[in-house]
């Protein structure tokens, strides 16, 4: 896939570095050329998928990524600090017309209170390397304005009747479902971080992709299941967790009903092939 401009100008500002940006969009801002890849919508890096396959890593990590979008959301301010994981990580939320449009994140950086991190990573000293060292949240808020200015320079170029496009809010939303499968995603939720009502987004969700909120969401899920099934040693229990299903039973129903084998059965059958 063809990432955008916004992705290039990224991979610019990270090259030489250890730190990771993430951009999400809110609302119905952006266009193609905010496309990114999941990987910078999201925390990441070798660290945050080391503590992820942790117990609780992933919803831990959800949990705390989430009170940082709703205090950039209600606070509207930039901040920094640190992740429950022990990473110092800074937060720059982008103000348009008086309501947050995309929220900017600068992390995997190693701070100057490390221990947290530090004692996690006693067993793999090695992962600590992987962290950038030294880097200020003078550098971040730098980075952060040198985003947001071409964000708001990219804005400018879109034409005025595509302003309110709902399509580019549903673009919005599914990619940061898409973000987000592990965790208990509630069309609640999204509908308050993307400023509209649930029955709003409820109405305008199944008009675009003729599936209800939920549908999409399980839709995405199984999907995303059958590549851990084909390409990884996880059992079909910590799947089922990990992309956020009630309980392994319910996985095992809802997948044979949608492609005719048990979870189980269908890792044989992509053995065989």
């Amino acid at each position: 896939m063809e990432y955008s401009s916004l992705y290039e100008l990224i991979k610019y500002l990270e090259y030489g570095t250890n730190i990771h940006i993430g951009v999400l969009c809110f609302g119905n801002y952006g266009n193609e050329k905010c496309v990114l890849p999941q990987s910078h919508t999201i925390h990441s890096g070798k660290i945050c998928d080391e503590l992820k396959n942790s117990r609780n890593g992933y919803s831990r990590c959800f949990k705390c990524r989430n009170l940082a979008i709703q205090k950039a959301i209600d606070t509207q301010n930039k901040f920094s600090g640190y992740c429950i994981n022990g990473i110092f990580e800074y937060t720059h939320p982008v103000i348009i017309d008086g309501e947050v449009a995309f929220i900017i994140f600068i992390g995997n950086i190693l701070g100057d209170n490390s221990e947290k991190i530090k004692a996690k990573l006693i067993d793999k000293p090695e992962l600590i390397h992987t962290l950038e060292c030294g880097f200020s949240q003078r550098q971040c808020e730098a980075v952060g304005n040198v985003i947001e200015t071409y964000i708001r320079m990219i804005l400018k170029a879109i034409p005025q009747s595509k302003k309110n496009d709902c399509n580019q809010m549903i673009e919005n939303i599914k990619n940061y479902v898409d973000s987000n499968l592990e965790f208990d995603i509630k069309i609640s939720y999204v509908a308050n971080i993307f400023h509209y009502n649930v029955q709003y987004i409820g109405r305008l969700f199944k008009k675009s992709t003729a599936l209800t909120f939920n549908e999409y969401v399980n839709h995405q899920r199984l999907a995303r299941s059958k590549l851990l099934l084909r390409d990884s040693d996880l059992t079909v229990l910590d799947i089922s967790n990990r992309l956020g299903f009630n309980n392994v039973s319910y996985f095992n129903r809802l997948f044979k009903k949608h492609y005719g084998k048990t979870p189980t059965e269908y890792r044989k059958s992509a053995d065989v092939e």
